[in-house]
């Protein structure tokens, strides 16, 4: 077995599970950071032994998946809050070239963030002042990019000339961009000295002004002046990358570029442009199919995975705000009947691999879709499934999955993760969640609140998240499959994310 490091880019189970659980197999043995050494939230991972684990543990592996965030920084959420230099922090990636010194036979599959500005005002991941000004940091910073491209309206000028936002807190976000921006220009030209064999600059909670849009420039010139565009690729997306590069390592592994057949449920959908996003779907689906080490193709024949796209044809929303969707973009424009037939047809009667990616929604399932898999027992027939967090989250797994999928794979440890897929992104995501948090938090009868479930392992949370989840599922999917929940958690102690481990119950 070929040995396979893996730094992730925090401890959640998106990052710390998903790819060990797909990507384990017969071929490689997967090592990751011993948990006690990563983060918790904003407290960041021990970042000297990270390096020290890393620089150990490539001595003899094929090939490291790297988050540059969490090598430097000590995590995603810690990349946001210090106080670091340029050269503090740029010393550290001398770890990449003792490594590749050690081992010039190792490829390193490496990502480094462009630093997210939510449009809202919360300081749960992000620095204090967020809570009170972070609406008012991304507003006025889209504003002065867009007067500089002379696109601002009079309403926008008259807001930036007006707006008012503690100087500190404005230098302190800035200089911390500035750093977080230079360092991950120097991570390109780590590419161009080929120590990195393929880097992703995800954009994190993207839009298309603003300091994400300005910065993903300026890291865009440093590819564009070292003819690396090949070998970086920019795009949205966060937790979803080491999925992806997993992936290409494996493609890479086996010599083979897949055909991929990509189909929605309407033409219109691939303009849509999803939540936390800057760009049209379809464009950013061509990126991860390039950047798994894929292709894209035009005649299903010729597809050796077809990845089934569920997407609304406009004004994309949060699952949680569903009961407000759009009826055109939801149901006048699209056809999910013959959507989901023609799936049926795919994978029983012509047996072709399709892998999922349901956003129809952003943040988990869209009902719609899930009853007619339901009616049509598709679920444990697919390649894959995906309908977690931000879109782009959704497609970096159902795409990978589907990936694996086509390669000699464990079928049992397969099935656990895709029900696993299935409980978490219909089950709590969609679900679970809506209903817990609308009757369950800040109320009179108890002290819970979405940003605060008492706890990793609350006993009456996990009951009370385990009671309702079942009732949901069995009241949406009536033929939902057998499985078994082996162990829940909340890692981060708020209801947004569930950590799950899940059993295929085969019947």
């Amino acid at each position: 077995m070929l040995k396979i490091v893996h730094i992730p880019l925090d401890e959640r189970p998106c990052n710390y599970d998903f790819p060990y659980l797909m990507f384990k197999g017969e071929e490689f043995d997967i090592v990751r950071v011993p948990t006690q050494y990563m983060g918790l939230k904003k407290k960041p991972g021990d970042v000297k032994k990270i390096q020290e684990f890393f620089e150990n543990e490539c001595k003899d592996a094929y090939a490291a998946i790297v988050s540059i965030d969490t090598l430097i920084y000590g995590g995603i959420v810690p990349s946001r809050l210090h106080y670091f230099t340029f050269d503090e922090v740029s010393k550290r990636l001398d770890v990449l070239l003792k490594v590749k010194e050690a081992n010039p036979n190792i490829k390193i599959y490496a990502y480094s963030l462009v630093m997210r500005c939510p449009c809202y005002d919360d300081d749960d991941e992000e620095p204090f002042y967020y809570q009170q000004y972070g609406l008012k940091l991304h507003t006025k910073k889209a504003i002065e990019h867009k007067m500089k491209v002379n696109v601002a309206t009079k309403e926008e000028i008259n807001y930036y000339q007006n707006v008012k936002i503690p100087k500190e807190y404005e230098d302190d976000y800035s200089f911390r961009r500035e750093i977080n921006t230079a360092i991950t220009c120097k991570v390109v030209e780590l590419v161009r000295d080929n120590i990195i064999s393929f880097l992703i600059v995800p954009q994190d909670d993207s839009a298309p002004y603003g300091y994400t849009a300005l910065d993903q420039m300026k890291v865009r010139k440093v590819v564009d002046e070292n003819h690396l565009q090949l070998k970086v690729l920019t795009y949205p997306g966060a937790d979803e990358v080491s999925n992806t590069l997993f992936a290409r390592m494996l493609n890479e592994y086996y010599h083979q570029k897949p055909l991929v057949y990509v189909m929605y449920p309407s033409d219109e959908c691939k303009n849509v442009i999803p939540c936390a996003e800057d760009r049209p779907l379809d464009i950013s689906v061509r990126s991860q199919i390039i950047a798994s080490g894929c292709l894209m193709c035009d005649n299903i024949d010729d597809a050796s995975l077809i990845l089934a796209i569920n997407a609304p044809t406009k004004n994309m929303i949060s699952s949680q705000f569903r009961d407000d969707s759009d009826y055109f973009g939801y149901v006048v424009g699209r056809n999910l009947v013959e959507f989901v037939t023609r799936i049926e047809y795919l994978v029983k009667n012509e047996h072709r691999a399709l892998t999922v990616c349901d956003i129809g929604y952003c943040n988990g399932s869209d009902p719609a879709f899930i009853k007619l898999l339901d009616q049509k027992k598709l679920y444990m027939d697919l390649a894959g499934y995906a309908s977690w967090n931000i879109p782009c989250n959704s497609l970096g797994t159902a795409l990978p999955m589907g990936i694996r999928y086509i390669y000699p794979h464990n079928k049992e440890s397969f099935d656990d993760f895709l029900m696993h897929r299935y409980v978490e992104d219909i089950g709590y995501s969609c679900l679970a969640r809506k209903i817990l948090r609308e009757k369950y938090c800040g109320t009179k009868a108890n002290d819970y609140t979405i940003y605060d479930v008492h706890g990793q392992r609350d006993p009456y949370w996990l009951s009370l998240t385990n009671k309702v989840m079942k009732e949901a599922l069995n009241d949406l999917c009536p033929n939902f499959p057998k499985y078994e929940i082996l162990d829940m958690y909340f890692p981060w102690s708020r209801t947004y994310d569930i950590g799950l481990k899940v059993k295929y119950c085969k019947e």
